[in-house]
């Protein structure tokens, strides 16, 4: 189910909610098997919800260190889905085909299916009909899914998603033996030609973002353009990453970045996540929108500020040993739980957040993490 695309969560919601209930009614829960042998996961299709799924996916590894676990993907994070440690093997299922669907995670056998989706009636449903021996998933509050599973656990929004996904292993009894307290991670082989490898200083901005009313995630192009002066360097370059997608309003903001004098490529990742990781790795900073390349920048250990508009950072904030965010000034933004929840709310948090705000969590960043403080050009 495309997080996205509002014609398919009414849909979901409205077919999705009694049905699965109806069937539900007829489901007695069960307890959880004495021996796992082989264990399912399931997860948000989106990227950075599956890239934050890696720290839970590592303490399910823990907990079950000789159990064969299968990563159930779908075609959005099919990719994200490879590079994250823990499963011993990954296979795509078409939510848009139930028959299909339930054939093949029943041929499966599962004795365990956690599902750490958070609000989608449609895996919820796949999960009941998996044929488990036993399943797990949250309760999350409007959303009622949670008849489906033998066992739940409350999904909460006053704090981050990383611990809800903890929480919905360590709330079922389903834990590692010892709390390892993973945190997100990726596994991400290096290209052999690195992207802009002669580069001596390299600062990547991500402009866009995706989803439902995307735009209410996205900072102004001109606040970009100023930021980025402050920010330069005599040598530095400026990659403006996105997907293929974007490419459209790629071109036009690099012209606008030269026009004023600054080094300025795009950058559309020509295979997947190898070589965006590796242009991120290498950068002096990434200064990001709230969005799935944010996340991915944070867990692969670059310096990131990501500029949250109407995401909190305690809920959906970077997570990463040099990643901070920016809030929003003023009340009501911060308000982002399940992605679509913006009927009613502030839609200027991003336009609220001014250039020095970024500027100096960038000189504070740099500080903390051992870079000398930047000049303004």
């Amino acid at each position: 189910m495309k997080r996205g695309k509002r014609s398919n969560r009414v849909l979901d919601y409205w077919l999705g909610t009694p049905l699965l209930n109806v069937l539900a009614s007829m489901h007695r829960r069960r307890v959880p098997p004495g021996r796992v042998e082989h264990l399912g996961v399931m997860c948000s299709p989106a990227l950075g919800d599956t890239l934050l799924f890696s720290g839970a996916l590592q303490d399910v590894r823990s907990a079950f260190p000789t159990a064969r676990i299968t990563h159930v993907c779908m075609r959005q994070n099919r990719a994200a889905a490879e590079i994250i440690p823990g499963a011993d093997r990954r296979f795509e299922v078409r939510l848009t085909q139930p028959l299909e669907t339930i054939r093949r995670l029943r041929a499966e056998r599962f004795d365990v299916l956690l599902d750490f989706t958070s609000w989608q009636r449609l895996t919820a449903f796949y999960t009941l009909m998996s044929g488990a021996a036993y399943t797990v998933g949250f309760e999350t509050p409007g959303q009622h899914r949670s008849r489906a599973y033998d066992q739940t656990v409350l999904h909460r929004e006053d704090q981050h998603e990383v611990q809800n996904f903890r929480a919905l292993l360590h709330g079922c009894g389903l834990q590692p033996a010892v709390d390892t307290g993973h945190t997100p991670a990726i596994q991400v082989d290096a290209p052999q030609e690195l992207p802009f490898a002669k580069e001596r200083d390299v600062v990547a901005l991500h402009l866009w973002a995706s989803g439902q009313r995307s735009w209410l995630r996205e900072w102004p192009e001109d606040r970009w353009v100023d930021l980025a002066r402050q920010l330069a360097r005599e040598e530095t370059l400026f990659v403006i990453t996105g997907a293929p997608s974007d490419l459209p309003r790629m071109q036009p903001f690099v012209a606008r970045m030269r026009a004023v004098g600054l080094r300025c490529e795009p950058f559309a990742s020509p295979d997947g996540f190898r070589a965006l990781t590796a242009v991120l790795r290498r950068t002096r900073l990434v200064v990001s929108v709230n969005t799935g390349v944010m996340h991915l920048a944070a867990i692969a250990g670059a310096r990131v500020i990501a500029i949250n508009g109407p995401n909190r950072n305690g809920r959906w904030g970077p997570v990463g040993p040099r990643a901070v965010g920016v809030e929003a000034p003023g009340e009501g933004c911060g308000y982002l739980h399940l992605g679509f929840n913006f009927d009613g709310q502030a839609t200027d948090c991003m336009e609220r957040t001014t250039v020095e705000q970024v500027y100096t969590a960038a000189q504070e960043l740099m500080a903390n993490t051992g870079e000398i403080e930047l000049c303004k050009a």
